[in-house]
């Protein structure tokens, strides 16, 4: 993968191996040594004990099929490129949105890190612990308690109220009945995509410093600007 200068994202070279091409090369090259050396035997061959036709016959067959499948698979090498390419051009159009991806990281940036969470009943305790790439809790915040849909903004502070640097960190969020029985969460991130890369196939979108396939968004919306009137409802497809 190349990085993109621009979005900083690592992008797959689609411009396709060498393999067909050594293999075509090497196959050329076998087959005008196949050739000097038939017309080398046909000089010398025994004139009471000819070659037999099927047996010349059989070689230029065997010869021709090897051309033929290398053949196959540098048109197929060609297609694969072509598909990967129309799947990236296919997820383009996110770059710039805003989306909900189900996902255990969390990008920090100069606004925050959108958490969005949701319980399968009410909780008498929830907990959104921010960890940093150490495995260490940096912060732990109060979250909602009813069942449902909820979201929050870490400002990127720690529990001493300083200022993390910006990067990726884990989120977990825990919640807990009365009976200090578990309660059912999923748990995402909300921030927009700026970049896609597709890695052997599988397509991917970038929040910032966070990779998330695409199979994982639930939600895309138009990002709101300063510009964005309060009373313009945002264009949300769920995917």
């Amino acid at each position: 993968m190349t990085p993109d200068p621009v979005n900083g994202v690592n992008y797959v070279d689609t411009s396709g191996g060498s393999t067909g091409i050594a293999g075509a090369q090497s196959l050329a090259e076998t087959f005008d040594n196949f050739l000097v050396l038939l017309t080398e035997q046909l000089k010398n061959q025994d004139p009471l004990s000819p070659m037999e036709s099927n047996e010349f016959t059989s070689q230029l067959v065997e010869f021709t099929g090897a051309e033929q499948a290398v053949l196959t698979n540098n048109k197929l090498d060609s297609l694969i490129q072509l598909q990967n390419s129309n799947q990236l051009n296919s997820v383009v159009s996110y770059i710039g949105k805003t989306v909900t991806a189900n996902s255990l990281a969390l990008n920090l940036d100069e606004n925050g890190a959108t958490i969005k969470y949701s319980l399968g009943g009410n909780a008498d305790n929830t907990e959104i612990r921010i960890i940093d790439e150490d495995g260490n809790t940096v912060v732990t915040l109060d979250g909602e308690t009813s069942g449902g849909t909820h979201e929050i903004t870490w400002d990127g502070k720690n529990t001493e109220g300083e200022q993390m640097k910006e990067g990726v960190y884990g989120f977990l969020v825990v919640a807990k009945d009365a009976n200090d029985k578990a309660v059912q969460t999923t748990q995402g991130i909300v921030g927009k995509v700026t970049g896609v890369e597709s890695d052997n196939g599988t397509l991917l979108l970038a929040i910032g410093k966070v990779v998330v396939p695409l199979e994982q968004i639930s939600s895309v919306q138009e990002t709101k600007t300063a510009d964005t009137p309060s009373s313009e409802e945002p264009d949300d497809a769920e995917t």
